[in-house]
């Protein structure tokens, strides 16, 4: 399984769990203002976007999954995707899932919210 591979798998399993825990998936892979939203959902009122990582072996556990850069364009596409869906006044928060292993066999899958 190349990167790309991983990516979307481990991106189906976070929108699965994330779907059982009660998330209305409202886009994948969305694409604005130079960043890149792995999944935006709707959980009551509230948006989440979330970035999913995945690893075939682990984390390091001394720095941060999400790069200080990555993090940027994705707060500029959350900003475009509220503007372009005239969303602006909701609650949002930013989430993080990542995926260690196989995640077409069900590697561990672990949900932080209020990532950034």
């Amino acid at each position: 399984m190349d990167r790309r591979e991983l990516g979307r798998s481990a991106e189906r399993a976070a929108e699965r769990m994330l779907r059982r825990a009660g998330l209305v998936i409202l886009a994948r892979n969305w694409r604005g203002a130079g960043g890149e939203l792995d999944l935006a959902a709707l959980e009551d009122e509230t948006l989440v976007f979330v970035e999913v990582k995945a690893r075939r072996a682990g984390f390091p556990g001394d720095r941060p999954v999400v790069a200080r850069a990555q993090s940027r364009r994705n707060s500029r596409a959350a900003r475009a995707f509220r503007d372009r869906f005239g969303v602006r006044d909701l609650p949002f928060r930013y989430d993080l899932v990542t995926v260690t292993g196989d995640p077409a066999c069900q590697g561990s899958v672990t949900w932080e919210k209020n990532y950034q």
